[in-house]
């Protein structure tokens, strides 16, 4: 019931799968540099959003921390789960 599959189809698969993987590290890297920022720079970020629209600061803490959930979870969905995906598959056609 398995069939075989090319050597260009695996060089496909392979090519998209090291582009997944560079995008999550793309995106894990900017995810630590925002939390940098937040970290070192947080009360001067709240200052200057402060002044644009009235929101306390324990909101803006709170719409950082599910701003930088949702990315997680879409890196995850996105990225990384199809990149184990595709690995997975070709490492039980090999």
């Amino acid at each position: 019931m398995s069939r075989e599959i090319s050597d260009n189809t695996i060089a496909t698969l392979d090519a998209v799968a090291a582009i997944l993987l560079r995008c999550f590290i793309i995106t894990v890297g900017a995810m630590l540099f925002t939390w940098l920022v937040f970290l070192l720079l947080g009360d001067q970020v709240y200052s200057i959003l402060s002044r644009m629209i009235d929101i306390a600061r324990g909101e803006f803490d709170l719409y950082f921390l599910h701003v930088m959930t949702f990315m997680k979870g879409l890196n995850l969905i996105f990225f990384l789960f199809p990149f184990i995906a595709i690995k997975w598959y070709l490492r039980g056609r090999r």
